[in-house]
C-alpha cells in the first residue's frame, strides 16, 4: 500500500476514483474552446450539420474526417479524410500531411483547414456516493459540450449556444449571419430572417436550401407591427392572405413565427422536413423571443467594440477617426494634405482617378473632416443607374410622373440637404441630366420630374470620374460649363502601382479588417509574398489588392501568409523591364514614334502572357477596355 502510494503520488482512494476521457478540443479559429469526448465509436468531424463536431470554418469541409478512441484509449486514430483542403500536424518542426490509419497521442494538435484540435486527456472525480452506494443528488455536466450542440430539446443550451456565437462576432453583419444560421439550425426552420423594427428591410438571412422569390407572412408581421407581440401560426395554409400563394403551395410551408425586439424583429419558417425534426409550440418561440433580445443587445455590443478598434487603430496612427487613407508614401501624404485643406470649405471638389483607388473613401474623408459631419453623405455610381431612372435618382420624381411612380420619391440632392453628395463617374450622365445638374449648381434649386415645385437644397459637391472630361468636351459628349462648374478644385488620386511602398501596409490593414469576419488570423508576411505583391501592377488598384488579400485568408492556413496562397496569376505578371538602351555615338538622338514603341509593348505582352489580354493588360498596367481599343488602333488580334 505504502509503496503503490508512493508511486502515484496521491492517496489510494483518489487513484481509484479518478476517471480519464479522452476528448478532442479545439484550440484555435472560430469554434475555440469547444470540445468532444471520445470512445471507441467513430466521430465525425465538418461544417455540415450532421457532423458530432460541427465547425464553423469554411476552410473546412461539409465532413472533412472520423475520428475515434484507440481501444486502449491512449490515443486518436484517424479513420478516414475526406476533406478537400488537408490535414497536418508539426512533427520535429515540419509540417507532415496526415493519413487515415494514423495514431496521434495524448498532447498532439493537428490541424485542418483555419482551426487547430488537439488530442487530451482529461480527469474526472467519481462523486462519493456512488461509491459508498447511496443515491446521488450530483449533476455534471460538460459546459463548453453543451454550448457546442447544434441540435437538441434543451432551449437553454440552445440559447447558451446562441449567446457563445454571438459573442465572437466583431461586426454587426456577422451577428445578424450568425444568428440566423442558428435559428435554421436549432428552431429547425427552412428560413430565418431578421428584420428592422417596420418589417420593411432585411438586416440577414439563412436558409435550409435554396429558396426563389418567397414572400413573407403579412398576416404574421402584421400582428406584431400593430402590438409589438411574438405571435406563432401553426398551419400557413390556413390564412386567407396565404393560402392562395403558389410560393407557399409548391414549397409546402407549414408553419412561421416572429419576435420583436428592440429595432428588429426575427422572423423564422418551416416546412414538413423542418416539422418532422423539431416541435414548433410555445416553447419554441419563447426561446425565438429570447434569441431576438439577446441578438439586439450583442449587436450592439459587437457594433460599439467594432467602433472602438476602429478608434484605436485611429488613435495609434495619430489620425483623426474619420481619416482612414492608409499609405505613408509622398503621393498619399500630398493627398492628405489637400483633403485637410479643402474639407472645411463648400468648394466642389473634381477627384479623378483610376477604379479602385478610393475617391469615394476620399470624399468620405472631405465630409468627416468638414463642417457639415453631422449632416448626411450622400454617394451615387451615376454609372450604375440605368439612364431613363437617372434623373428621377438624382432629383427625384412626384407621384404619377411616370408609369411605376406609385409614390413621391425624393432624389439624392435632397437626401443630402445639409451635408455632402457624392457622384461617382460623373462622366457617364446623359445630356438632359448634365443640364439640369448645372442648373442646380448655379441656382441650389431644382424640381422633381413631373413637379413644379422649386425646392431650394445646400449640398456641397464632390465628383469624381476616371474619363478625360476636357476630351470630352471637345467631342461634345459633356458639357463645357457644367466642367467649369465642377472643376472648381479638382486633384488626382495616384493608382497603387504609383506608391508601391504603401502595399505592406495597405495588405496589412485588410488581414486585420478582413481576418476577423473569416476566422483566420495572420500575424506576418512572407518576403516573397510581399515581393509578389510589389511586383503585380495592379491594374484594379486597392479594390484589388483587397480581394487578393481576402482570397487569401479564405483558401490558406496558419498564421503567416505566404506567396502559395496568392493566385498563381500574380507571380506570373510581374510588369516588363527596360532594356537597356543601345549606345549612341556621341551627339547622336535616336527618336522613334510613340505609336511604334506602344505597338512593340503590346507585341511583347501578349507575347509573355501567350495571348491572354487580361494578363497582357496587368503586364502593361492599363485596364483591359484600353488593351482591347489599342489592340483596334494598331489593327492586332
Amino acid at each position: 500500500m505504502v509503496g503503490e502510494k508512493a508511486r502515484s503520488g496521491l492517496p489510494r482512494a483518489v487513484v481509484e476514483s479518478a476517471v480519464s476521457v479522452l476528448c478532442l478540443v479545439v484550440q484555435t479559429g472560430p469554434d475555440r474552446g469547444r470540445n468532444i469526448p471520445l470512445d471507441g465509436s467513430p466521430v465525425s468531424i465538418g461544417r455540415g450539420q450532421d457532423q458530432a463536431l460541427q465547425l464553423n470554418d469554411g476552410a473546412v469541409s461539409r465532413h472533412h474526417l472520423t475520428v475515434r478512441a484507440s481501444p486502449d484509449g491512449t490515443s486518436l486514430v484517424i479513420s478516414e479524410i475526406t476533406g478537400v483542403n488537408p490535414c497536418w500536424t508539426l512533427r520535429e518542426g515540419t509540417r507532415v500531411e496526415l493519413r487515415p490509419g494514423e495514431a496521434l497521442p495524448v498532447g498532439t494538435a493537428f490541424t485542418l483547414g483555419n482551426t487547430t484540435l488537439r488530442v487530451e486527456e482529461i480527469h474526472h472525480a467519481e462523486p462519493r456516493a456512488k461509491r459508498s452506494g447511496r443515491p446521488s443528488r450530483t449533476v455534471e455536466l460538460d459546459a463548453t459540450q453543451v454550448i457546442g450542440q447544434r441540435r437538441g430539446k434543451n432551449h437553454l443550451a440552445a440559447l447558451a449556444a446562441l449567446g457563445d456565437r454571438l459573442a465572437r462576432c466583431g461586426s454587426l453583419q456577422a451577428v445578424y449571419r450568425s444568428a440566423t444560421d442558428w435559428a435554421v439550425e436549432t428552431i429547425p426552420g427552412a428560413r430565418a430572417l431578421l428584420l428592422t423594427s417596420t418589417g420593411d428591410d432585411v438586416l440577414g438571412a439563412a436558409s435550409a436550401e435554396t429558396i426563389g422569390d418567397l414572400a413573407l407572412s403579412s398576416a404574421i408581421l402584421k400582428r406584431v407591427l400593430a402590438e409589438r407581440r411574438a405571435f406563432l401560426l401553426g398551419d400557413l395554409l390556413a390564412e386567407p392572405d396565404l393560402a392562395e400563394r403558389k410560393s407557399v403551395q409548391m414549397r409546402g410551408l407549414v408553419g412561421a413565427m416572429a419576435a420583436p425586439a428592440e429595432h428588429l424583429i426575427f422572423y423564422v419558417e418551416w416546412g414538413p422536413a423542418e416539422a418532422s425534426r423539431g416541435r414548433h409550440g410555445e416553447d419554441t418561440l419563447l426561446l425565438l423571443v429570447c434569441a431576438a433580445q439577446l441578438v439586439a443587445a450583442l449587436g450592439d455590443n459587437a457594433e460599439e467594440r467594432k467602433q472602438l478598434k476602429a478608434a484605436a487603430r485611429s488613435r495609434a496612427s495619430g489620425r483623426p477617426g474619420a481619416l482612414r487613407m492608409i499609405g505613408a508614401s509622398a503621393a498619399m501624404r500630398k493627398l492628405e494634405v489637400f483633403l485637410e485643406r479643402v474639407a472645411p470649405t463648400n468648394s466642389t471638389v473634381l477627384l479623378f482617378g483610376e477604379s479602385g483607388t478610393g475617391k469615394e473613401l476620399a470624399a468620405e474623408t472631405i465630409h468627416a473632416l468638414s463642417l457639415r459631419k453631422q449632416a448626411p453623405f450622400v454617394a451615387i455610381n451615376c454609372a450604375a443607374i440605368a439612364e431613363n431612372l437617372l434623373e428621377s435618382e438624382l432629383f427625384g420624381h412626384e407621384r404619377g410622373a411616370f408609369t411605376g411612380a406609385v409614390a413621391q420619391h425624393d432624389g439624392v440632392f435632397t437626401r443630402a440637404h445639409g451635408g455632402t453628395l457624392f457622384m461617382d463617374e460623373v462622366g457617364e450622365l446623359s445630356p438632359a441630366a448634365q443640364a439640369r445638374m448645372l442648373r442646380v449648381l448655379e441656382n441650389h434649386t431644382l424640381t422633381r420630374v413631373g413637379g413644379t415645385k422649386v425646392i431650394t437644397i445646400d449640398v456641397r459637391l464632390i465628383a469624381a470620374t476616371h474619363r478625360d472630361l476636357a476630351k470630352m468636351v471637345s467631342e461634345g459628349t459633356f458639357r463645357q460649363d457644367l466642367l467649369y462648374r465642377l472643376c472648381v478644385i479638382q486633384t488626382r488620386l495616384p493608382p497603387l502601382r504609383e506608391r508601391r511602398e504603401d502595399i505592406p501596409a495597405l495588405a496589412a490593414h485588410f488581414v486585420e479588417s478582413l481576418g476577423e469576419s473569416i476566422g483566420r488570423r495572420v500575424t506576418d508576411f512572407t518576403a516573397e509574398a510581399l515581393a509578389v505583391l510589389g511586383r503585380y501592377s495592379w491594374p484594379g488598384n486597392v479594390r484589388e489588392l483587397r480581394n487578393v488579400i481576402e482570397r487569401a485568408l479564405v483558401l490558406g492556413d496558419g498564421p503567416t501568409l505566404d506567396v502559395d496562397d496568392l493566385a498563381p496569376e500574380l507571380a506570373h505578371a510581374a510588369p516588363l523591364t527596360t532594356a537597356p538602351a543601345k549606345p549612341q555615338s556621341p551627339g547622336a538622338v535616336a527618336v522613334r514614334p510613340l505609336s511604334e514603341l506602344e505597338r512593340e509593348a503590346i507585341d511583347a505582352a501578349l507575347v509573355a502572357t501567350g495571348g491572354n489580354k487580361a494578363r497582357a493588360a496587368a503586364l502593361l498596367g492599363i485596364d483591359r477596355s484600353t488593351l482591347y481599343r489599342k489592340l483596334k488602333d494598331h489593327g492586332l488580334r
